[in-house]
């Protein structure tokens, strides 16, 4: 590899060091989300109406 691509790599990963954790794993939910089916929940929340 070049000096070039080792230093966008650095700095690539420097970058991702810093996001926040649920960023950096793809979910970029802050409550975290959840991996059901949203099929699931959407059926639940017309059973569920909010108040």
């Amino acid at each position: 590899m070049t000096s070039h691509e080792d230093d966008l790599k650095a700095r690539a990963k420097a970058h991702i060091e810093q996001l926040p954790a649920e960023t950096a794993l793809g979910n970029a939910d802050p409550a975290g989300g959840v991996d059901d089916d949203p099929k699931i929940l959407d059926e639940a929340a017309r059973e569920e109406p909010q108040s």
